[in-house]
């Protein structure tokens, strides 16, 4: 038990350390070494839980996924009206990926690092999955249009609001805000059904 406790704390301290440097520098300009030293592990042991520097970004990655998401849920639920929490929760993700601990792994360096086939797939399995759940149910719902195709609705949705993150630090957050909500909301009206 001791072992697990301490192998977690371990992970957990290199994660939180390759993560701050990550955000700050760049993934190419932090060495596995660095991260090691500050957690007070010797290079060995570093690899030892992660395997590779890469390893360690997926890691860190996945903790940006789980943060962008929650920065989703919280949008979403300023609405109780499905349409309404698909509209918020796409500007949520627009949000959360653009936060300063966010932006630079998320959107530069991670299809830089994984490679667009593998970003794309891991794209995919986090935020598109996510997104195609709650599409399904508004098309269970009748929110859908019927010739709308469920997963295509998804894929052009989520390369969407990829781009609107990757264009929004170009504008001041308090007026980028509203045209983000106006363009997403515009854009999803096209799959919705006339009258429910």
């Amino acid at each position: 038990m001791k072992n697990e406790e301490a192998k977690r704390k371990t992970t957990s301290s290199l994660i939180k350390i390759a993560r701050k440097h990550f955000a700050a520098r760049g993934y190419f300009d932090v060495s596995l070494e660095q991260i090691a030293e500050e957690g007070n592990v010797t290079r060995g042991a570093a690899y030892h839980h992660f395997k590779s520097k890469k390893g360690l970004f997926l890691a860190v990655l996945e903790s940006v996924q789980q943060n962008v998401a929650a920065y989703v849920l919280k949008e979403a639920l300023k609405s109780e009206e499905p349409w309404q929490q698909l509209i918020l929760g796409n500007v949520g993700f627009v949000k959360g990926a653009n936060a300063k601990e966010n932006r630079r792994i998320l959107l530069v360096d991670a299809p830089a690092v994984l490679g667009w086939e593998d970003w794309r797939k891991f794209d995919q399995e986090n935020a598109v999955r996510v997104m195609l759940d709650h599409i399904e149910a508004l098309k269970r719902d009748g929110y859908l249009r019927d010739d709308v195709d469920t997963k295509f609705m998804a894929y052009s949705i989520s390369g969407a609001t990829n781009e609107l993150a990757l264009n929004y630090s170009q504008y001041k957050e308090a007026a980028c805000y509203d045209l983000v909500v106006s363009t997403i909301s515009h854009f999803v009206s096209g799959f919705r059904r006339e009258k429910l």
